[in-house]
């Protein structure tokens, strides 16, 4: 199979996973809400978002082991394998065990003496949180095989054991539904085992597949520790970044409006991430190829994957995005029954950020195939966490709480300005291509969609308005994105594609 077809392949692997989780996690929002109630969600949302944020977490996590794993595959170093999962694995062992000490120390500090909730609820934050913690405990554990996983392009496998989980999560809330004492607690119990299967499922299927690869074999070249503990170093202080980022604006805004509106700030998140996985499936499925490109010195189609995922990944997430930013409120009022004040507001913000943050998919694969990932990080990581005490000042002066997102969407633009001048002098990276041929296009398109937001307003919100708005939204999309978001050769290729399929259907 070519490189080209396996990204597809992988690509609609995890595409049919998005569908799946997609869907009975939107079923799960909506029983959870519920059946906890919209404080108690919002208690969740806050304390429990820890495990919300794993998903993210480990994906970011997970590039530290399948860059150096591709890296050596793309060599033809089959031996270094084995040394690079071992220290990944001792590595991710400290991380963990450095988690359950902050947690213990610092989280439970913030929860007695500053979390936003009534008084007698503070108990249940605690046991919210700390099941919470051991659930992340186990997903770090797993973060090596995960990688291994990737780095063999074996998405199969991880796919189903996501779709799994999610199942397993549906139930859990079905379980609640039925329960009369304490839900919260007991939701957080069943949340920490489904949490622990994943892990298991993958140790044990590498365990069968690749044994010889994680064979245990403790490695004494401290050099390569040195290494990996310093782009993991790096990585994490990104990823640290991106959780404080939601995390962090969770808490300030339990700590002004309380957890009514973490709430509305959760089902929001949740909304995007969902949109956002349009986006992560494509880039999930070429950044192994273009890691081992760029190890094996194929510098030309390193470069040319990274431009055109940058671009697609764009155009992917604009295609689910658009019709939930045409009919938000509407779309809201069918999924909940309660919907909480705000959540439509953010839900557009989180949308419009992941639309941009998604431009940067390709520029994150190749500076992390380059290994040159330090500025990047310290700079993007220092003005995300900028955003909180900006917001924090905002909200004193009485702003309305959609404003954190807003003030995030600032730097998002920011980040990718000067991630692009970074690009050029640090990886000597083309980024006049990248700007012609991914972002001017996707700027074009976006163009020629803003007028479907003005045709909206000329009729009435409802069903109607919904179905004609997503027909007409999809025409629009398609065809826009035909004639000005592809090229020549792109437009060729899905003609000649077509044409083929017509044949042998005749």
């Amino acid at each position: 199979m070519s490189d080209n077809k396996r990204i597809l392949k992988n690509s609609g692997i995890l595409y049919v996973r998005l569908l799946i989780t997609s869907i009975v996690g939107l079923i799960s929002t909506r029983l959870l809400l519920q059946a906890l109630g919209v404080s108690d969600y919002g208690l969740y949302s806050i304390v429990g978002g820890i495990v919300i944020m794993m998903g993210f977490l480990n994906t970011v996590m997970i590039s530290t082991t399948y860059r150096y794993i591709a890296f050596e595959m793309g060599k033809g170093n089959f031996a270094g394998i084995n040394q690079v999962f071992n220290i990944s694995l001792i590595i991710h062992i400290c991380i963990a065990l450095i988690l359950i000490l902050f947690a213990e120390t610092l989280g439970v500090f913030y929860i007695n003496n500053y979390l936003n909730v009534p008084k007698g609820n503070i108990s249940d934050a605690l046991f919210v949180f700390r099941f919470s913690v051991w659930g992340t405990f186990f997903s770090i554990l797993s973060v090596p095989y995960q990688g291994l996983i990737t780095a063999q392009e074996n998405f199969f496998i991880r796919a189903s054991i996501e779709i799994i989980r999610s199942i397993l999560k549906l139930g859990a809330v079905f379980l609640i539904i039925y329960y009369l004492g304490n839900r919260l607690r007991l939701y957080s119990v069943l949340i920490m085992i489904v949490m622990l299967v994943p892990p298991v499922l993958f140790y044990l299927y590498s365990l069968k597949k690749y044994a010889s690869i994680i064979q245990w074999n403790f490695q004494k070249k401290w050099e390569k520790y040195n290494e990996m503990v310093s782009f993991s170093g790096w990585i994490m202080i990104g990823a640290g970044a991106s959780v404080g980022k939601t995390q962090g604006a969770a808490l300030i805004i339990n700590s002004f409006f309380g957890t009514v509106l973490n709430a509305s700030f959760g089902i929001a998140n949740q909304v995007s991430t969902v949109v956002t996985m349009f986006a992560q499936n494509l880039g999930q499925a070429a950044i192994p190829q273009i890691t081992k490109s760029f190890s094996a010195g194929n510098t030309n189609r390193s470069t040319e994957l990274t431009i055109y995922i940058s671009k697609y990944s764009f155009l992917l997430m604009l295609f689910p995005a658009l019709p939930i930013l045409l009919e938000t409120d509407f779309i809201l009022k069918l999924w909940l029954n309660d919907v909480p004040e705000y959540s439509g507001i953010f839900i557009k913000l989180m949308i419009v950020y992941a639309l941009i943050e998604s431009m940067s998919t390709g520029i994150y694969a190749v500076v992390q195939a380059s290994g040159k990932i330090k500025w990047f990080q310290i700079i993007s990581s220092t003005i995300l966490l900028l955003c909180l005490p900006i917001a924090y000042f905002l909200f004193t002066l009485g702003l309305q709480p959609y404003y954190i997102v807003v003030v995030y969407i600032s730097s998002l633009i920011l980040i990718l300005l000067v991630n692009l001048i970074l690009l050029k002098k640090i990886v000597a990276f083309d980024v006049k291509a990248l700007i012609s041929k991914s972002y001017l296009k996707s700027f074009t398109v976006v163009l020629f969609i803003i007028p479907l937001f003005f045709i909206r307003n000329f009729m009435t919100e409802g069903l109607f308005r919904l179905v004609t708005m997503t027909l007409l939204g999809t025409i629009t999309y398609l065809n826009v994105v035909f004639f000005f978001g592809l090229e020549r050769h792109e437009r060729q290729i899905i003609i000649s594609t077509i044409k083929k399929a017509n044949y042998f259907k005749k």
